[in-house]
């Protein structure tokens, strides 16, 4: 993992502490440096929601505040490049750990952690410190985080779990679809005599997501009047489409089925998505996993939340615009280990063959198309 990050960092002719152009939420945190939450003025090549006269950045804010932390260091020039790629390098760790947590070796565990980041879109979105990609990556980073947590033994990790996905909240508004799954888990780590004591018992461990929840919806207030408005209803894209509507759901499917080199002149597709699960061969080895386990309650809420996500996303006026593979699904990956990495038969601990052969496929296929969008864009 560290030396593909290396080659290509090498490739793309970046430096360690290199910033990127697309710098949104470094302009964000400079802003709130001094007490505004607008900015100064335009920038043509970011997505600004332009309201009331002034300008504002249309996603949701969680991480301008790493940045806010970082500006007194670096100024305007910070290293959001790398900071990307370490949370891109966390979630392998996590994802490593969770595994191990839940019974599979080591092998197993580095072919599943390897599979779902440097083997899917993660990769190339982990690269670059552009502003599309950093709510993503710092999404999934979280996402993968309250996954680990909620299936701690100790009590206190599971209010940093609902705060957590409260964080990735604030960086892709949908993982939210994922809460009542983790609810469901904290009520079976919590399950007594009596359902509604031992919902009631859950509910305290639940207030930090409502607490970040509160925060967003505060700062939509102050910026659009709205608590529920974080800003792309004021793009210019959308000005005479809305950006959610279920007539856009037919075609968005098809784009997410695209084949490569089947479009134009290029081999991988430009433009909203290409065939998910080749850029993503994670969705392979879940419904694999569907398939040879017992579809109880925790499956069924699974496969719903899972469903509505998908709905959610393909809902959206495009899927992603320009890009490598299909990214907007990358969003559902942090929550897959919960289903794959779940009640491991002895087969499933010793076989390695299918994780090895999809993590083969999915390390060929990213770095590949990496290496084409970074120097073709």
């Amino acid at each position: 993992m560290v030396c593909a990050y290396i080659i290509m960092y090498r490739v793309l002719g970046q430096s360690p502490l290199s910033h990127s152009d697309y710098d949104s939420y470094t302009r964000q945190a400079a802003a709130w440096w001094q007490g505004q939450a607008y900015l100064p003025d335009n920038v043509t090549w970011l997505e600004l929601a332009e309201f009331g006269g002034r300008y504002y950045v249309s996603f949701p804010p969680f991480p301008s505040v790493l940045q806010f932390l970082l500006y007194p260091i670096f100024g305007m020039n910070t290293p959001d490049n790398l900071i990307n790629t370490l949370f891109g390098f966390g979630a392998f760790v996590l994802i490593y750990r969770f595994m191990m947590r839940r019974g599979f070796d080591g092998l197993y565990s580095s072919l599943m952690a390897l599979l779902m980041t440097l083997g899917s879109n993660l990769f190339y979105l982990s690269l670059a410190g552009w502003v599309w990609f950093t709510a993503q990556t710092q999404g999934f980073f979280f996402s993968a985080l309250a996954v680990y947590l909620i299936v701690s033994r100790r009590q206190s990790a599971w209010y940093f779990s609902f705060l957590c996905l409260g964080i990735a909240f604030a960086c892709r508004p949908m993982n939210i679809v994922y809460a009542p799954l983790l609810f469901y888990l904290l009520y079976k780590n919590n399950d007594g005599n009596s359902k509604t004591r031992t919902c009631v018992r859950c509910l305290k461990y639940v207030l930090p997501l409502v607490a970040v929840g509160a925060c967003a919806a505060a700062y939509n207030e102050v910026r659009f009047g709205h608590i529920f408005e974080f800003g792309h209803n004021y793009l210019p894209e959308f000005k005479y489409a809305p950006q959610f509507a279920l007539e856009y759901v037919p075609g968005n499917f098809l784009e997410i089925l695209k084949l490569p080199g089947s479009h134009n002149e290029m081999f991988w597709p430009q433009f909203n998505g290409t065939l998910f699960f080749l850029v993503n061969p994670v969705y392979v080895l879940l419904a694999v996993r569907l398939v040879q386990q017992r579809l109880d309650q925790k499956r069924i809420l699974y496969l719903i939340c899972l469903i509505i996500h998908l709905i959610l996303i393909l809902s959206h006026k495009t899927m992603g615009g320009w890009q490598f593979g299909s990214r907007y699904l990358v969003d559902m990956l942090p929550f897959m280990p919960l289903i794959i990495g779940d009640n491991p038969p002895e087969a499933v601990r010793s076989k390695s063959v299918l994780p090895a052969f999809l993590a083969a496929i999915g390390i060929a296929v990213n770095v590949w198309g990496a290496v084409w969008y970074y120097t073709f864009f």
